[in-house]
């Protein structure tokens, strides 16, 4: 991360422009203008940390209002089919029973006449005497089995009187006919089908609804951004103070050059004290890393050997260093590394001749730097 956030300003050949600490007034204007600009800052940096925030909020209330949608669908969907088997199987259970009712008056009609067959072949087996009595015993037997069919035949038409109440009852559910039972009492497959239906629009007016909210939370990070980075080309209060704390620290450093140990924990105690610095770097003269990048993470100092040893020479941020008197700072950017707002202070590090020795160089986490 530390290398990313080095190689973020260093190796993208960016141009800032490098402004010195402004001249100590005593104008109560000016004063009252460098706290109102601090103020805004504050407030810029509060809105562009809540754009993100809602860009994401937006985005999961759309992700979820995307699988609402969908499940909605589904479920109607499905309730359509279920609608439609339902039909074709009264459908079918009404032709099914129309033919089980003619069958059954046929049988009915055979029984009848089986029965009169039975009582006419009766009469001539007790006029045959003797010889009638075994023909009599069958056509008794033939008797009770008409008698028999036509009570089976009529409890049969009973059970589909039964079946034929069911089925009107289930079609009523599902076609939501007139005969329907009382709303209190049963809900159709069709009402069902239509709160459902209307759940999946309303399912569908609120993704368009998630979909507006993260395009406004898009835009929203959008314009404080661009706030920010407004402001962010002032120098006030809080720049003087950053750039104060980078003018304590370069005797110190001036004192070590070149060696190497020493300037780190000149470094790293720097960076602990002043929490806002997220990143120092050092070089010679001649533009060349002789540290490592040392970075401030959750209170604690972390080294990163990436950068040792290039040559930096030929960056603005080195070339600028060389072109001013003290510290001097960047326009506020957005790290690409982090995602916050930083600006970075660079200063040429100078011998008691004026010699130059190296330049330091700091990135400053804005955020931290306003919130203190």
């Amino acid at each position: 991360m530390l290398s990313t956030l080095l190689r973020r300003r260093r190796d993208a050949n960016l141009s800032p422009v490098v402004v010195n600490a402004p001249a100590p007034t005593d104008s109560a204007a000016d004063s009252a203008d460098a706290a109102q600009l601090g103020r805004i800052a504050q407030a810029s940096v509060t809105l562009a940390a809540l754009g993100p925030k809602l860009a994401s909020f937006a985005a999961e209330m759309e992700a979820q209002a995307k699988v609402q949608a969908n499940r909605a669908s589904i479920i109607a969907s499905t309730m359509d089919a279920v609608a439609q088997d339902l039909d074709n199987a009264v459908s079918e259970l009404r032709s099914s029973s129309g033919q089980l009712r003619e069958t059954l008056k046929a049988v009915e009609r055979i029984a009848d006449h089986t029965r009169l067959l039975s009582i006419n072949a009766s009469i001539e087996a007790s006029r045959a005497g003797e010889h009638g009595r075994a023909f009599a015993v069958v056509v008794d037997e033939v008797k009770r089995l008409a008698e028999s069919s036509g009570q089976s035949t009529r409890l049969i038409e009973d059970r589909m009187q039964e079946i034929g109440g069911c089925v009107t009852k289930v079609s009523a559910v599902t076609r939501n006919e007139s005969n329907a039972p009382a709303a209190d009492e049963t809900r159709t497959v069709i009402s069902v089908n239509r709160e459902v239906r209307g759940m999946a629009d309303s399912a569908s007016v609120q993704l368009q609804s998630a979909s507006s909210v993260l395009s406004m939370g898009d835009q929203i990070s959008g314009l404080t951004e661009s706030l920010l980075l407004a402001v962010g080309k002032f120098r006030f209060e809080a720049h003087t103070r950053a750039q104060h704390a980078v003018d304590q620290i370069v005797p110190n450093l001036t004192r070590h050059m070149p060696r190497q140990a020493q300037l780190e924990h000149e470094l790293a105690a720097f960076l602990r004290a002043h929490p806002y610095f997220e990143l120092g770097y050092i070089t010679n003269g001649a533009g060349r890393q002789i540290i490592d990048n040392l970075g401030l993470k959750d209170g604690v100092v972390t080294a990163d050997h990436s950068g040792f040893g290039r040559n930096w020479s030929d960056r603005p941020w080195f070339r600028a260093a060389l072109a001013q008197r003290g510290a001097g700072s960047t326009d506020v950017y957005r790290s690409s590394a982090t995602g916050d707002f930083c600006f970075t202070i660079a200063v040429a590090l100078r011998g008691p001749a004026g010699e130059l020795l190296g330049v330091f160089g700091s990135d400053v986490n804005f955020q931290r730097l306003i919130s203190e």
